[in-house]
């Protein structure tokens, strides 16, 4: 009797130390830390394997060693296989959160930003630079929409926040979805400027082109507003520019003006078919609170300072050209 009970007491000693023990390690292994002291970025693809992610945690200075992390990943949550995504590892996370954050995809939105493009193809280089697609997926997808002849009409430049691996046909719906919430309420003001959207678009990447002081755009939209009223030849050089195909020129010659395409407003009346450049919300917001004034002609000044003189006549117009030409020929730009 006496030998059972002391046979007894060992088997609860020793399940007690076990239970104690095992305590004590879930303990540790529930309060596992990440090593990063400061937020990490983690970017994955969907062909990455399981050793590849782990890898980059280590050398991202996440994990020291994976023996807690690969518990928690093949034991607790029974998966191998990560889902692709950009992850923000914050400091002091703890390794089982971190492991079901990559699991679930619970993934951390990156910041796309969108600014001035002047082609098709550099916007789709420029957002396949910043997420998972390729150009070519964003091409393809463009090509799928409705005006995808005049994508420019539908994105308003900006910065999004949007997951890593969207997918190109999501991503312009989104900024289809975001443009027409920024151009919502915006009807007066296209009626008092007498311009649809799509043409308000054109007009504007017009004045981008034109210049990049922000002060100025509102005179010059004003500018070819008038033009326009007055059933002028807008005479836009950059225009010109795009037309010949080829933005790197200084000087607009002679030669250039003989271009025939329907972008040369030296050439064709009204506007071009579309926009030849993505303009900043500066510019939009320029052109649909333009200056009301009796300007027709504006010119760079002589100074090169990327400021403009105006002018009312074509004669006080031919001496702010004359001056600019000669500040050319002084600086031998041709």
């Amino acid at each position: 009797m006496m030998k059972n009970r002391k046979k007894l007491a060992i088997i609860l000693i020793v399940c007690g130390v076990l239970l104690f023990a095992t305590g004590i390690t879930s303990a540790l292994l529930l309060n596992a830390k990440v090593r990063n002291d400061k937020a990490v970025d983690l970017y994955i693809y969907p062909a990455s394997s399981y050793e590849e992610v782990l890898k980059q945690l280590k050398e991202k200075g996440v994990l020291e060693g994976i023996g807690v992390f690969s518990f928690f990943t093949k034991a607790l949550l029974d998966k191998e296989t990560f889902r692709s995504g950009h992850y923000t590892v914050q400091p002091k996370a703890s390794q089982l959160e971190l492991a079901k954050q990559l699991v679930r995809g619970l993934q951390t939105p990156v910041k796309l930003v969108i600014g001035k493009v002047r082609t098709q193809e550099e916007l789709a280089e420029k957002m396949a630079k910043q997420l998972m697609i390729s150009p070519a997926d964003i091409d393809n997808a463009i090509l799928k929409t409705e005006n995808s002849s005049n994508i420019f009409d539908d994105i308003v430049p900006n910065t999004y926040e949007v997951y890593w691996n969207i997918g190109a046909e999501q991503l312009l719906q989104r900024l289809k979805m975001e443009s027409d919430k920024w151009w919502s309420g915006k009807n007066k003001q296209l009626k008092r400027l007498g311009l649809s959207r799509h043409e308000a678009v054109v007009l504007a990447s017009i004045v981008e082109e034109e210049t990049n002081k922000n002060e100025e755009k509102p005179i010059i939209a004003g500018v070819y507003v008038n033009r326009l009223r007055r059933d002028m030849l807008l005479q836009a050089d950059p225009t010109v520019k795009y037309a010949v195909g080829d933005f790197t020129i200084k000087r607009v010659m002679y030669k250039h003006l003989q271009t025939d395409s329907p972008y040369n407003t030296y050439m064709y009346k009204g506007l071009p078919p579309t926009a030849i450049c993505l303009p900043e919300q500066s510019s939009l917001n320029a052109v649909l609170g333009y200056a009301e004034h009796n300007y027709v002609f504006f010119c760079a000044k002589d100074d090169f300072s990327g400021y403009h003189n105006f002018a009312e006549t074509s004669a006080e117009h031919y001496v702010n050209a004359d001056r600019y030409r000669a500040a050319l020929n002084r600086e031998g730009i041709k």
